[in-house]
């Protein structure tokens, strides 16, 4: 099975023709999974644009503009077995090359919220390990 999305958003303020703040950049992803029997695999491509439109400094609580972001693109695979009709076991790694990016949408200078007064990017995590175990009674 492929499946494939992208998230276009923009806007600009009517009154000074700026764009607006905590606009998400173009976001796109494929997937691929084979499944048979007992056994599925996958995989995610993400790829998000660089995002140009900012309005520095400004925003809501949640968080605001840092400025321009650079664009990236992550990997991730995943693998499942069907044990029974009540068991699962899942495993996978995201960012499977270990790529240092950043969300353009953070709540970076959010001081309420646990993260740093200053303004600054937070990086993503790194490569990521996962195993998930599903029990349906």
């Amino acid at each position: 099975m492929i499946s494939c999305w992208a998230t276009p958003a923009w806007g600009k303020n009517r009154d000074n023709g700026r764009p607006l703040p905590q606009m998400p950049p173009l976001d796109a992803r494929l997937g691929l999974t084979w499944a048979a029997d007992s056994w599925s695999f996958g995989g995610l491509l993400r790829g998000v644009a660089g995002q140009g439109r900012t309005a520095t400094n400004q925003g809501n609580v949640v968080g605001r503009d840092l400025g321009d972001s650079s664009g990236f693109a992550v990997a991730s695979v995943h693998a499942a077995w069907k044990a029974s009709e009540q068991l699962r076991l899942s495993s996978g790694i995201d960012n499977l090359f270990n790529r240092a990016y950043s969300e353009h949408l953070n709540m970076a200078g959010n001081a309420g919220f646990g993260f740093p007064a200053e303004p600054t990017r937070i990086n993503e995590p790194g490569r990521t390990w996962w195993v998930k175990l599903d029990l349906s009674l």
